[in-house]
């Protein structure tokens, strides 16, 4: 098999529903970090090989190919859209180092794009016995079987606080720590970098809309639960809806060569899990745990791991099922503080976890993300 080399990657600023990024469509969010990541490394559109991102909540068909049209780039470039829900950005890359790997392609652009405010909505067909009326519109997919069990992502979060006996205290506490980590990043400007500033309205957009500064545990105490009224999960431990677009730069050996290229790291090894779909929070668990016995190593010899953060209680029941240290977890804040656009989120972490290794000096580094249906998604790097 080729070796898999990361180049580096671009993202958008990180904006909330309705938010500074509400007016761009996603094709455009897309369209600004695939000319910004050719750029930023001396590339023509015609040396990529492949493009794969990732869309969740997308207007449906190959919303990579349109990114790539409205990009600007020839009609001869291929590219190839991946629904894995909020796994879709991890997954995209997963196959687009399937394919260097396999010798398909030297050159290969994968990440995500989503826009939860230009959402469309979506209705089940009159004689599908899941159809409620013309007036009445279904806000996600079906993700498992009835008889299996489709919880609603809040309820699944809610189950498994319970089932793990993790308090709200516990959550509300990770929550603070996420914001008060991305803060500091954000003040110190490591982001920079991987950062495409936005013109929106005359206005240059270069930092993320939701980090909260005055964030406090006060506040956070103070926030009703929104999936039951005796829950714990509340708008300040999970993470709401977002718009953005992130991706990555593969190559292969030859194309590192042949483009004059400095690999950040090497994708040492990727692999998709499944899980009981009811408890689909845990799926990064099953994954991580299939990637390191994969590869040889242990959990002890990684040096930093991003899951994704759409839950403070999916970080603290990983972490403990995982016996893996919180302080080496989501080392710049998490998707409480940032965000979580969903298709883009697996580029976002992973271009995170760069930075994280970065400044630790670290060898080893995970990202994984776990998505509703029970999928759990994991990608190893080990920094050049």
């Amino acid at each position: 098999m080729n070796e898999v080399y990361l180049i580096g990657g671009r993202r958008t600023p990180i904006g909330k529903t309705g938010g500074f990024l509400k007016d761009l469509l996603p094709e455009q969010l897309a369209s600004i970090v695939l000319n910004d990541v050719i750029a930023h490394y001396k590339l023509s559109p015609s040396d990529i090989e492949q493009i794969v991102l990732g869309n969740a909540v997308g207007p449906g068909g190959n919303i990579a190919r349109v990114s790539a049209l409205e990009a600007g780039w020839p009609y001869s470039t291929p590219a190839l859209t991946v629904d894995s829900q909020c796994g879709s950005g991890l997954s995209a890359i997963q196959v687009a180092t399937n394919q260097i790997m396999a010798g398909q392609a030297d050159l290969v652009i994968a990440g995500g794009v989503e826009s939860t405010s230009m959402a469309p909505r979506r209705q089940f067909n009159s004689t599908d016995p899941r159809f409620q009326g013309d007036d009445v519109y279904y806000e996600r997919a079906p993700f498992s079987t009835p008889a299996i069990g489709d919880p609603e992502i809040g309820e699944a979060a809610e189950n498994l606080a319970k089932l793990m006996n993790i308090s709200r205290n516990e959550m509300d506490i990770l929550a603070l720590e996420s914001h008060k980590r991305a803060f500091l990043i954000q003040e110190k400007g490591l982001l920079k970098e991987i950062m495409t500033p936005i013109a929106v309205s005359g206005k240059i957009i270069d930092s993320d809309e939701c980090i909260r500064k005055g964030m406090s545990l006060k506040l956070l105490e103070r926030m009703k639960p929104v999936f039951r009224d005796d829950g714990d999960i509340t708008a300040g431990n999970t993470c709401l809806k977002h718009d953005g677009a992130a991706v990555i730069l593969l190559a292969s050996k030859q194309a590192v060569k042949k483009y004059n290229l400095k690999p950040q790291a090497l994708i040492r090894g990727t692999v998709s899990c499944g899980c009981d779909p009811n408890l689909f929070p845990l799926s990064p668990v099953p994954a991580i745990q299939k990637l390191v016995l994969k590869q040889g190593l242990d959990l002890n010899e990684i040096d930093a791991l991003e899951i994704n953060e759409a839950f403070a209680v999916k970080i603290l029941a990983c972490c403990q099922q995982l016996n893996f240290s919180l302080e080496k977890t989501n080392m710049l804040g998490g998707a409480l503080a940032y965000g979580h656009p969903y298709g883009a989120s697996g580029a976002i972490i992973l271009l995170h976890l760069l930075k994280a290794l970065e400044q630790i000096e670290g060898r080893f580094g995970i990202a994984s993300i776990g998505a509703v249906g029970g999928m759990g998604i994991a990608t190893l790097i080990e920094r050049c």
